[in-house]
């Protein structure tokens, strides 16, 4: 087989494999959801990815390979897992990332678009998001980012001091006041917003029906959420991420502290990447693997930075 058809083999497998993946994964949300009407939903889409996957299974015998057989994927196998836990909305904006990624994934290939599978899959999405509330989903994307940020910055920011040539009491110390005034500065933006975007809307509807009073139910201003809510889940966030590089310089012996928080740094970056891979449609290892790759990227230009302003400052063993 020369590299052409070999590559045309695998387009087509990956093909397949998304197709049946996505059906399986449509078949159990139309099986969880409790509405009819959307569960029929779920069952015409998983209809629809049969015929998908049919078509390729067809292109697969036409260029003389054998259908192998289906097992679901890891991700796939995931998803229904958190969908029967959390919640179908829980999942939503997973799958709505995955619709669009075999939309582009189509357009590019001349017999998916003259079968007119992009066109479909781009159809899916919209009417998942039309159809299902992805709010819980998109609060767990949040919750990821949130830890996500509080994690990254107070790691370099260790790492920078530790660059310079502090002692571990210090690098402890700066830590714990990058975990502090971050996720107050964290609670403090995020009470900001919602409280003015309340306000904003608390403003528009009085002018909307000329209230004397402002309407705290109108459906605008209780869209913009519960500012003290808001704040402490943001606060809560950002601490749990920033003390995942401090943890090491409160139980490891001295000499193991700095590569401590290193490595335990890099696997929470990891399993944060792995999480992200829910929401972007990627694979779960280039996730991770993306992730590790910028956080110590980061920390590394940060430890250099330390590097060079302790050298000037004399503090540089």
């Amino acid at each position: 087989m020369n590299a052409t058809d070999a590559h045309d083999l695998m387009r087509l497998l990956s093909n397949w494999r998304a197709e049946q993946d996505s059906a399986a994964l449509y078949a159990a949300l139309g099986q969880l959801e409790r509405d009819s009407q959307q569960g029929r939903i779920y069952a015409d889409l998983a209809s629809a990815e049969r015929r998908h996957a049919a078509f390729w299974e067809e292109r697969l015998r036409i260029a003389g390979h054998a259908v192998p057989a289906f097992r679901a994927s890891a991700r796939t196998r995931v998803l229904i897992l958190l969908a029967r836990r959390f919640g179908i909305g829980f999942v939503v904006p997973s799958v709505i990332a995955r619709e669009m990624k075999d939309s582009d994934d189509y357009a590019g290939q001349d017999d998916a678009r003259a079968a007119g599978l992009a066109h479909e899959e781009h159809g899916h999405a919209a009417v998942l998001r039309r159809g299902s509330d992805g709010a819980i989903g998109n609060n767990l994307r949040a919750a990821v980012l949130g830890a996500n940020d509080g994690l990254a910055s107070n790691f370099c920011l260790m790492m920078g001091v530790a660059g310079a040539g502090a002692s571990t009491k210090i690098i402890l110390l700066t830590g714990i006041a990058g975990l502090v005034s971050g996720a107050c500065s964290m609670a403090l933006g995020e009470w900001l917003s919602v409280t003015n975007a309340r306000e904003l809307a608390l403003s528009q509807s009085e002018r909307d029906v000329g209230a004397l009073q402002p309407d705290e139910g109108h459906p605008s201003v209780a869209s913009a959420g519960d500012a003290a809510s808001a704040a402490g889940f943001s606060f809560l966030l950002f601490a749990l991420g920033a003390l995942v590089p401090l943890l090491p310089f409160c139980i490891f012996p001295n000499p193991l502290r700095i590569s401590g928080s290193i490595v335990l740094s890099l696997g929470a970056l990891f399993m944060l990447g792995v999480a992200t891979s829910l929401f972007n449609a990627r694979s779960a290892l280039f996730s991770g693997l993306r992730q590790i790759a910028i956080g110590a990227a980061a920390a590394a230009v940060t430890y250099v930075a330390g590097l060079a302003f302790g050298a000037l400052a004399g503090t540089s063993s």
